[in-house]
């Protein structure tokens, strides 16, 4: 009776099914995307979200690797460069990057990159890092 969970699926390359994931709360919403390529359906069901937790990869930082990895990566993650449009089409207000790869990339660059084409506030995530749901709920 206090949480309601909504479930769509999105594209994780050869893994199916995979889903996103909606929390509503009498606190507010978010969503967590789950590994998933650029998806439609992620900006469909965080329509509203009070924060989009998403995660992101900088596929430019896997220059040169082989070319079935760096295919795999990009029909199973998105690239941090389009994570903000997601974010901006949802009309999330703080948008959460986690799952991040690699990790030598510094928080500024996943911020900056993040924030192209996005009107909100980005987070770089980190272990036990915690958001309010709404902003000045803590």
């Amino acid at each position: 009776d206090r949480v309601r969970v909504t479930a769509i699926l999105v594209p994780h390359g050869p893994v199916f099914p995979s889903f996103a994931f909606r929390f509503d709360t009498e606190y507010g919403s978010f969503t967590h995307s789950g590994d998933t390529a650029y998806s439609d359906n992620v900006v469909t069901l965080a329509q509203g979200s009070d924060l989009l937790v998403h995660e992101a990869i900088d596929l430019a930082a896997f220059a040169g690797a082989p070319a079935a990895l760096l295919h795999h990566l990009a029909e199973s993650h998105t690239d941090v460069a389009k994570v903000g449009s997601i974010a901006e089409r949802a009309g999330v207000p703080v948008l959460a990057l986690t799952h991040l790869a690699p990790v030598t990339v510094p928080d500024g660059t996943w911020e900056s990159q993040a924030q192209t084409g996005y009107h909100g506030r980005v987070v770089v995530g980190t272990d036990l890092l915690t958001l309010p749901v709404k902003a000045g709920r803590q």
